[in-house]
């Protein structure tokens, strides 16, 4: 009798794992269709060899060796007091990266590039899928902490994060809305680390 109910069950939710895998791909397919166009824009607005080399520059640097060096002009500047903002940022950043790859798997949208071989590539893409964007989501989980203990480097600060997400469209690795999910997933993980630590 236990076999006997389990069975059902079984299948209802293969059932809805299959719809729920359906719904997805249908919104990711209308996504990706609405988006490339202003993706391929991007990619052909960055095309001169100055621009391209720079924002490949800029995506280097948002793979990790930006906030290696922020956090060494943290410490120059601001001693023992700058702690508490890399604390906090660290704290963010890990807990980000921590269901980063587990949601971007889950979702398995196709990049740009996979969805539109004709896209010209500078740089190859880290891993698989496109959503969410974890160059964004690193640069948010880091910027907000920041923001908030050095408002006097809002403008800058602003500046750069806008460049790497730029940098991640213009290069071709991801849509717009992956950007503004990696930045929602971002914010909503340092927002509250940030207001309990600062």
């Amino acid at each position: 009798m236990t076999q006997t109910s389990k069975g059902p069950a079984l299948g209802n939710i293969h059932l809805i794992h299959d719809a729920r895998e359906l719904w997805l791909e249908k919104l990711f397919d209308r996504l990706n269709a609405l988006e490339i166009g202003f993706v391929h824009w991007a990619v052909k607005s960055c095309h001169k060899p100055h621009i391209r080399n720079s924002l490949v520059f800029i995506n280097h640097l948002g793979n990790g060796w930006l906030y290696l060096l922020i956090a060494i002009f943290l410490l120059a500047t601001q001693g023992q007091a700058s702690w508490r903002l890399l604390t906090t940022a660290c704290i963010a950043v890990i807990l980000a990266q921590g269901i980063y790859p587990v949601i971007k798997n889950r979702l398995g949208r196709s990049r740009p590039c996979d969805y539109d071989p004709a896209l010209d590539l500078s740089v190859k893409v880290l891993d698989q899928y496109s959503c969410p964007s974890g160059h964004v989501m690193t640069a948010t989980a880091v910027g907000i902490p920041l923001l908030i203990m050095l408002p006097q480097l809002m403008l800058i600060i602003i500046i750069g994060y806008l460049l790497i997400a730029w940098a991640r469209i213009s290069l071709g690795h991801h849509y717009p809305s992956d950007v503004i999910l990696g930045a929602f997933l971002g914010a909503s993980i340092s927002a509250p680390v940030s207001m309990v630590i600062i």
